[in-house]
Parts: structure tokens; sequence; C-alpha cells
């Protein structure tokens, strides 16, 4: 069959595409936005859950999930690859070329998730054991992270499919399959962690089980609609892993690797750094972290809709509606992540005295959620530039901008203070050091216009 008839057929089984003309920065936005928001209350009520276990449950599943996201980071790569290459396709009309690279896309990491798998089941003690948690807190960090590892492959599965509809302009069935997912996981988590609705109480394991199960029911969902020929972009055909295609999304997909392990090695070694502050100072940035997830959601929404639309923009060779696309994104990102981070900020203390009931723990939840909720705006920029770009396919700035805000100052600095003998507070002030950094440098890259010449389609 020549590739002429297998256009056509692509055409003829797959759902509506919605081209870039027809698109907003809101419109795609807020499916995601939602779709995110859903995602952080499974975080929110897994903490909350774990967190009547104490201080050791909440210090071990926060650890755990550092541990999972860091062997994700090759996933993340493959994922800023599939966006740029299926947005510049459908942004350009060829419906085929978004179907094959998305089937490529897939296999590659499928082949990613197995390796991840027999990587962790085996390296999970040594790993955690590098972040001198206490022995019970181990024990169950270590056993979270093997069961929620062995999950991967069907994490792969449903992050690949959405990431494609996604830059196909179609945020709103991702949202759709992601109600339903976490509802389940919810359930699950309520009766798996405190031993409701007739399920066993299996504490910490039953955290690890939720989540791996809601994966399982998800990417079940969506393969049903994929194979259906429910979804925008389609099943493609046999043969996608061609040298051409898989060069040119490894290509894009390298840097952004790159990035996500230079990003995640940071973010472990400043954890690591926030670990020898003790079990109260683990459980705190855990907590923390998740109480600031609704503003983080927001930025990721916009950083979704800044690069499908960069990317289609660029795809129907219109590079000025493309950056004027990641401006718009970049100032409702601003707004909305700013005025979160602020009300945040002020109830932190009575957010944080709903997951725990430790006053040394919610004293120093309040001065990191202080710290980073001020810093919300240049942290938009991060999110809405930095996905602008990587959809255009420039993901070597990003890449280097991530390197020096979080490895060459964020980290050093945290180490250099607590070697002074600083409290737990100037640990958390290095991230305004590295926010204020890294927006002002992508702020910079975007402007030069310099990204949008990075990727070249052949037509």
């Amino acid at each position: 069959m020549s590739k002429e008839i297998d256009k056509d057929h692509i055409l003829e089984e797959s759902a509506e595409i919605t081209h870039p003309e027809s698109l907003s920065v809101w419109g795609l936005a807020w499916p995601s936005i939602l779709s995110n928001l859903l995602f952080a209350s499974v975080g929110l009520v897994s903490i909350k859950a774990v967190g009547s276990l104490g201080a050791e449950a909440v210090a071990a599943v926060g650890t755990g999930q550092r541990i999972f996201w860091v062997f994700q980071a090759l996933l993340m790569a493959i994922m800023a690859g599939t966006t740029a290459l299926v947005a510049r396709a459908i942004g350009s009309g060829d419906e085929y070329e978004a179907a094959q690279v998305t089937r490529a896309s897939l296999g590659i990491c499928l082949l990613i998730s197995f390796f991840t798998v027999i990587l962790l089941w085996v390296g999970a003690d040594f790993m955690i054991g590098l972040f001198g948690l206490d022995e019970e807190s181990r024990k169950l960090s270590i056993t979270y992270t093997q069961i929620l590892v062995g999950f991967t492959p069907v994490f792969a599965i449903s992050m690949v499919l959405g990431t494609a509809q996604r830059a196909a302009g179609d945020a709103k069935t991702p949202l759709y399959i992601g109600l339903i997912t976490n509802i389940v996981n919810i359930v699950l988590l309520i009766g798996l962690v405190e031993g409701r609705y007739g399920m066993p109480e299996m504490g910490v394991v039953g955290a690890a089980l939720a989540g791996g199960l809601a994966f399982t029911f998800n990417s079940i969902l969506v393969l049903g609609l994929w194979f259906g020929k429910k979804l925008a972009v389609s099943i493609g055909k046999a043969g996608s892993m061609t040298y051409d295609r898989l060069k040119q999304l490894i290509t894009i997909s390298y840097p952004a690797g790159l990035e996500s392990f230079v990003f995640q090695f940071g973010m472990l070694s400043f954890f690591w750094i926030v670990a020898l502050y003790g079990t109260d100072a683990v459980a705190a940035y855990n907590i923390g972290v998740n109480v600031l997830m609704l503003s983080f959601t927001v930025g990721n929404g916009f950083a979704i809709a800044g690069a499908t639309l960069t990317g289609q923009h660029l795809g129907a060779s219109d590079p000025d509606k493309a950056y004027d696309s990641g401006f718009k994104a970049a100032r409702l990102t601003m707004l909305s992540m700013g005025s979160l981070g602020i009300l945040l900020a002020i109830f932190s203390r009575e957010l944080a005295g709903f997951f725990i009931n430790d006053i040394d723990v919610i004293n120093k939840t309040v001065v990191f959620v202080w710290m980073l909720g001020i810093m919300q705006p240049f942290m938009a920029i991060e999110f809405s530039i930095g996905g602008a770009v990587r959809g255009a396919g420039d993901t070597k700035s990003p890449l280097v901008i991530t390197l020096v805000g979080l490895v060459l100052v964020r980290v050093p600095l945290a180490f250099i203070f607590y070697s002074l003998g600083l409290p737990i507070e100037w640990i958390y002030a290095t991230l305004i050091a590295d926010y204020f950094l890294k927006g002002m440098l992508l702020a910079y890259r975007y402007k030069s216009r310099r990204w949008m010449k990075v990727l070249k389609m052949d037509n």
C-alpha cells in the first residue's frame, strides 16, 4: 500500500483534528489545567491519607515518588519530541505523520519503561539508602518504590497517547479520561490506605498500589479508544520506526532527556540536603510541594497550550502567531500562578495542618510555601516560555538554563548554607535565586526568536 493511500486511510479513521487557526491559549489550557488539578487532587488525598500514619510515612512516600520521577526522565524527554513533531505535522496538515510519530514514540517508551522496572527493582534499596532516612521510613520507601515502578509500562502508554492528543489540539479527551481515572485513584487510595469500602488496610503499600492500578485503568481506557478510532491521532501503520523518523525524534528528545536528568539530579541533590535536616524537614518539603501543586498544575496547563500553539503555527509557516501565542501564554500564566502563590502562602498554616498534626512539620511547611509562593511569577515564565520553545523543537536552551539555575546555583548555595550550619529556612531560600535566574534567561531566549529556527521539517 502506498504512503498516499495510507494517508487517506488514516484521515478516514481519525477523530476530528483541530487546526492552529481555530485554537486559542485559553481553549487549549483550561482542559489541561483541570486535568492536572484532578491529578493534583490525588496527590493531596495521598498525602492526607498517608499523613495520618505519621511523618515517617509521609517522608517514605515523598522519597519514593522523587525516585520514581527521576526514572521517568527519559519518558518525559520523548514526550518533548512527540509534542514538537505531532504539533508540526498537524499544523502542516500531515495527519499520517502525526499518527506514525505517535506509534514510534509509544514503542520507544515501552522499551524504556521495561528497562526502568528492572533497574529500580534491583537498585531501590541502594538509591533510597542515600537519603539517610530513619530505618522505618527507609523500609517503607523501598517497598513503595518497588511496587509503584512495576506499573511504569502502563504509565508510559497513558503518557504518550495523552501527549499526542494534546499536541493535535484535543485537550478535552485526556481531560475526560483523567477525570474517570482520578476518581478511581482516589477511591482506591482511601480504600487501600485506610481500609475503607471493604478493602484491606495496607498503609503505604496501599498508596503505591492505588497509583499503579489507576495507571493501569487509564491505559486500558485510552488504548480502547485508540484502537476504536476515537482519538484525534490515529493508531498509524506498521513500519513507523523508520531511521529518519527516529533520528528526528531522538534529535529533539535527547536534549530534553538531558534536561530531565539534570533537573531530577538537581532535585535529588537538593532533596538530599533537605534530608540532612531530618524527617520533619523532608515531610515539610513534601507537604509544601503538594500545597503548591494547585499553582503548578495551572502553569503546566499553559505550558501544554504554548507548546501546541507554537508547534502548530510554525508547522503552518506562521512564525508571528507562534511568537504571539507564547507571550500570551506567559502573561496568563504569570497572572494566575502569581495570584495562586500568594493565596496559598497566606493559608499555608491551615493547609499544612490539614495534612499532618505535627507543629514542627507545620512550621517548616509554612516557611517553604512562602518561599516558593512568592516565586510563582518566575516559575510561570519557566512553565509557559519553556513549554513554548520546546514545542518549537528547541530543547537545548531549556537544558542549559536548567543546568545553570538548578545545578550551578540552587544546589551549591544550599550545600554552602548547610555547611555553615544555617537553619532549613536558608535551604528553602535558595529556590528564590534559582527561579529568578531561570525566568530571566528564558525570557531573553524567547525574545531572540532563535528558537523558531532550531527544528527543520521536511515537507
